[in-house]
């Protein structure tokens, strides 16, 4: 059984959406729980979910003082009660069959204890080929740190490895995932099935134009940080840091040119 984390602050525009998409899986059979935690919102964003899933015996709602992202995902998964965790963040929405087709790599590869999904419109196929009927490709340390994926709301991962490597570091704002994945990557291979289960962010582009992913400069800095602790933890070579040192500085100088040419163009219009 899964049970869902959604981490919330002031979502009210969208998290009926968001829980919607959940109720509506195909196999919304094998939901144990949606646990919505409210991170110190304040625009009645706990209020509206408790009223409108008021006969909905499956959603929890926590409340928190707001301590960011981080915090509220740990909330819920200390507060889960399923050997299986999903995230979804409350301006996402999963397609109607994401639950069914992620539980049914893990069924037939027991070995995998994450899996992911692409998103938007993407068509990413980085990685190594793992089960090439049912799209599955596997993705090492080597390979996240390329790219960093897949997106959080798009996994499926099994708490017992959560157990293993530990919750999400709360000091971190920008780029927490990414830390996450990194400890996970070291002990165990990450898996994403190739086709698309989720859309993010109402399918605007990854990074510089809304919620925290809008702080490139921020995003950046986290990124950075990241590949330090890897480096000071001997994880990764003095001479690949350094090359993902350049490589980072060459992307962050990618989107800021791409995030000014869309900002003018929208401007044009």
């Amino acid at each position: 059984m899964i049970s869902v984390v959604i981490p919330m602050y002031n979502s009210k525009d969208t998290i009926f959406d968001s829980i919607d998409s959940i109720i509506n899986q195909s196999r919304y059979d094998l939901i144990r729980e949606i646990i919505v935690v409210d991170d110190g919102s304040t625009d009645g964003s706990s209020q509206f979910v408790s009223e409108h899933y008021a006969e909905n015996k499956k959603i929890k709602v926590i409340r928190k003082k707001n301590g960011g992202v981080s915090s509220a995902r740990n909330a819920g998964i200390q507060s889960a009660l399923s050997e299986w965790i999903a995230f979804l963040d409350s301006d996402d929405i999963w397609l109607d069959e994401k639950i069914r087709v992620q539980w049914e790599a893990v069924t037939a590869h027991p070995e995998i204890m994450f899996i992911g999904s692409n998103r938007n419109k993407e068509n990413i196929h980085w990685g190594r080929k793992y089960d090439d009927k049912r799209k599955i490709y596997s993705i090492d340390l080597t390979h996240l740190l390329i790219k960093n994926w897949p997106s959080p709301s798009s996994v499926l991962i099994k708490k017992e490895l959560l157990s293993i490597t530990g919750l999400y570091d709360e000091s971190m704002h920008y780029a927490e995932e990414g830390d996450l994945w990194n400890r996970i990557a070291i002990l165990n291979e990450l898996y994403y099935i190739a086709d698309i289960y989720i859309i993010t962010g109402a399918q605007k582009i990854s990074f510089g134009e809304s919620g925290l992913s809008a702080n490139l400069k921020k995003m950046y800095q986290g990124n950075i940080r990241n590949i330090k602790l890897l480096k000071e933890r001997n994880k990764i070579s003095f001479k690949f840091y350094i090359f993902l040192r350049i490589f980072y500085g060459i992307k962050q100088i990618r989107r800021i040119v791409i995030i000014k040419w869309i900002t003018k163009f929208r401007k044009k219009k």
